[in-house]
């Protein structure tokens, strides 16, 4: 018996086949390839959304006499804030910080409207843990945009853009997703390690509100004058240190030096936990705090140093871990060495602990 087709025959015929199927059909392929990946992190992005937006609700039902947090919980996750027209720049600092003020009011009185028996404290944990809802809603729809265009339309560049810019997308929503948990709950971030470093420059001292939400305390070291701002605790709140340093610069006399202390973002393959020193205000957000220290130390020439505490952006805004806590005393250290270098006995230094004091008193 004569066989007509042996394996060697056969393979030929599918090598030519499949050069045909992917010369007519191989973007189609790909493209569907691409589609179902980035579902994947849209249906990851979906549940993330889904988990902050009940933990919101849930937390808000614990201050609630009566009614249903839920009925208006969306309203807020689909609010946003327009920045200012950037056309003319003169002045577009104190536009924006107007907006954004407006804005954090606005969500504050929603969530008092909400939580009706919390404290302040715990209506800026409720705000903060708002605003993470908001962010993981807008990376969702986001995503979900351009995943059904390229769906609809077969764009594969831009469902080629989509697939390079998700890992980056995921990262950032990993990072709102894991603090949920510390908003919710009321524990320090990782953020909060500027604050912390603050607090513990100062043994026994009574703290004043100098501006909006944020406090001042006064101390002594190795004869110079320190005074130190950050964020009023323990709810979750940022303050106005900017505001607070070019009013302390502007009022209290000759500033000899300004040292902020932040959490700086670290690359892939430093370690967490890590201080680096520098120059300039090490303080992160839109620019509005920042702008007014480089102002202020600007026009009196006060020179301005830098202590940061590397951590991953997860680390930043989920509880602190124990690496980050132990870089205190560290970093605290820094802080001190910097002053008897930088200044002499007699003369006044400003210390900013720059983040976020939820959880810290």
């Amino acid at each position: 018996m004569v066989e007509i087709f042996s394996l060697d025959s056969l393979l030929p015929l599918i090598s030519y086949g499949s050069f045909l199927l992917l010369i007519f059909y191989g973007q189609r392929i790909q493209t569907s390839v691409i589609l179902l990946s980035v579902r994947r992190k849209l249906g990851r992005l979906e549940i993330m959304r889904a988990e902050s937006r009940k933990r919101f609700v849930e937390t808000a039902h614990r201050y609630q006499s009566g009614g249903n947090a839920a009925d208006r919980v969306d309203r807020l996750i689909n609010s946003f804030a327009i920045p200012p027209v950037s056309l003319d720049p003169n002045g577009i600092v104190g536009k924006l910080e107007h907006i954004l003020n407006t804005y954090d009011e606005h969500l504050k009185t929603e969530v008092r409207t909400l939580a009706a028996s919390a404290s302040e404290a715990e209506i800026n944990n409720l705000t903060n843990l708002l605003e993470v809802s908001i962010g993981l809603d807008t990376m969702y729809r986001v995503v979900r945009h351009y995943y059904l265009l390229a769906r609809k339309g077969g764009g594969m560049i831009a469902l080629v853009q989509l697939q390079m810019s998700l890992p980056t997308i995921m990262e950032e929503a990993e990072a709102y997703h894991a603090g949920i948990e510390a908003f919710a709950e009321g524990k320090p971030v990782g953020d909060g390690v500027g604050p912390l470093v603050a607090r513990s420059l100062v043994s026994e001292s009574d703290a004043k509100e100098i501006v909006k939400d944020t406090v001042l305390y006064e101390t002594m070291f190795e004869g110079r004058k320190i005074l130190i701002v950050r964020a009023k605790g323990p709810g979750g709140n940022v303050g106005k240190p900017g505001m607070a340093v070019e009013k302390l610069i502007q009022e209290t006399g000759p500033i000899a030096l300004v040292v902020t202390v932040d959490a700086a973002l670290k690359m892939e393959g430093e370690s967490s936990g890590e201080i680096a020193e520098g120059v300039g205000a090490a303080i992160g957000g839109p620019g509005i705090e920042r702008y007014r220290i480089e102002e202020a130390a600007a026009k009196h020439s006060v020179p301005m140093l830098a202590v940061v505490v590397k951590m991953s952006s997860k680390e930043a805004i989920s509880p602190i871990t124990e690496t980050i806590r132990k870089s205190v005393p560290e970093t605290a250290a820094r802080v001190r060495q910097r002053i008897l270098e930088w200044t002499k006995i007699g003369e006044t230094a400003i210390v900013a602990g720059i983040g976020n004091t939820i959880g810290t008193p």
